[in-house]
């Protein structure tokens, strides 16, 4: 009688037998430890002890960023591969320290999907389709020293999109669409070393944001279509030793264009239309 009973209620709840599977998955992910529930995607290689885990994914026609790697993973490699978005992957690598996601089709950054990662020190995004950077496209990133935007699609910059990146020495926009900034997109950047905006498309200067950058050493406006450089447009640059502008459409300068330069050893204004 037990057993019809048992039988009947099974057949009654279709679902019953096909969630049980389902649950026992979940309860071995909470009571195994994190290094038992890793797991290795078969064209991966995942390196290293739990105090120095790596996994590198190159080329492993992956769509999607694995969520299953190592939770201790510091350095992940994932060049050259499919993935198109970050959405809910990266909260499960709060370790992190170095990602490459180079030469992969990401179209987006969204918004804060790098809020867990604060032990993040290199990021590459270049080689990719990201056309705008929103609102708090780095929230989270207050550790990152050098950030890859290169060979990308950029057009436009939100305000706030770089704001947390308090300690960002090196940033890379060689190679997109940019024309110009909106106030205020570099502010918070005081510990900027090196900026490349080489092969763009800005039409001027963009001074009401480089005067945010007190420690720039090393600025790259080459091949651009700047046509004239007002005076004061590199104020408070005063740690600035290299300024390149070579490549872009000048044919004047103002007298004062480079005052406040009192660092510069290297200044570069060939391919110009400059007499």
């Amino acid at each position: 009688m037990s057993d019809h009973k048992h039988a009947t209620t099974t057949r009654s709840r279709p679902w019953l037998s096909g969630a049980i599977p389902v649950l026992l998955l979940l309860l071995s992910l909470v009571i195994l430890p994190p290094e038992s529930s890793a797991f290795c995607p078969s064209k991966c290689q995942c390196l290293g002890g739990e105090a120095n885990s790596r996994a590198l994914c190159v080329d492993a026609a992956l769509e999607d960023m694995p969520i299953q790697l190592n939770p201790e993973t510091k350095y992940i490699n994932l060049t050259v591969n499919r993935i198109r978005d970050l959405a809910f992957s990266l909260p499960f690598y709060a370790k992190l320290e170095i990602l490459d996601l180079s030469q992969n089709i990401i179209e987006t950054l969204g918004s804060k999907n790098f809020e867990y990662q604060s032990e993040l020190r290199t990021l590459n995004l270049s080689r990719n389709l990201v056309s705008s950077l929103h609102k708090h496209a780095f929230k989270g990133l207050t550790n990152l020293l050098l950030l890859d935007l290169s060979f990308n699609r950029i057009e436009t910059v939100h305000p706030t999109a770089l704001s947390d990146l308090a300690s960002l020495v090196e940033l890379d926009l060689t190679n997109n669409n940019i024309v110009s900034l909106e106030d205020n997109s570099f502010r918070g950047m005081s510990t900027l070393e090196v900026l490349v905006f080489r092969n763009n498309r800005l039409l001027d200067v963009p001074a009401s944001n480089l005067w945010h950058l007190h420690a720039l050493k090393s600025l790259d406006m080459s091949l651009n279509l700047v046509e004239f450089v007002r005076n004061d447009s590199f104020e408070g640059l005063k740690e600035l030793l290299a300024l390149s502008l070579q490549g872009n459409v000048m044919s004047e300068l103002d007298l004062n264009a480079f005052e406040g330069l009192i660092s510069l050893k290297h200044l570069d204004l060939a391919d110009n239309n400059l007499t």
